[in-house]
């Protein structure tokens, strides 16, 4: 069976599933906010970009993210950058 809510601020019908509407309500319950609120921020969760992962302690090697785009370094400039050292 489905559970029909009303969402607050831009006011609209959703059909949720049981399981989802249990655990949405369960959120609200124990977070003390409103349904709509728990709703929208999950959504808002579920559809922001992932943030870079945090460094984890014990790593071996450094990481960093590459921009999309950015150029290869090639072999011989990192050759060359090792050999001014």
């Amino acid at each position: 069976m489905n559970q029909r809510i009303t969402v607050s601020n831009m006011r609209t019908t959703v059909t949720l599933d049981d399981e989802a509407y249990e655990a949405a309500l369960t959120l609200a319950k124990t977070s003390g906010k409103r349904l709509g609120e728990v709703i929208s921020d999950l959504i808002r969760r579920a559809v922001q970009k992932p943030q870079a992962p945090t460094p984890r302690e014990g790593k071996r090697f450094p990481t960093f993210q590459v921009p999309p785009g950015a150029p290869m370094i090639s072999l011989k400039a990192i050759r060359r950058a090792w050999e001014e050292e």
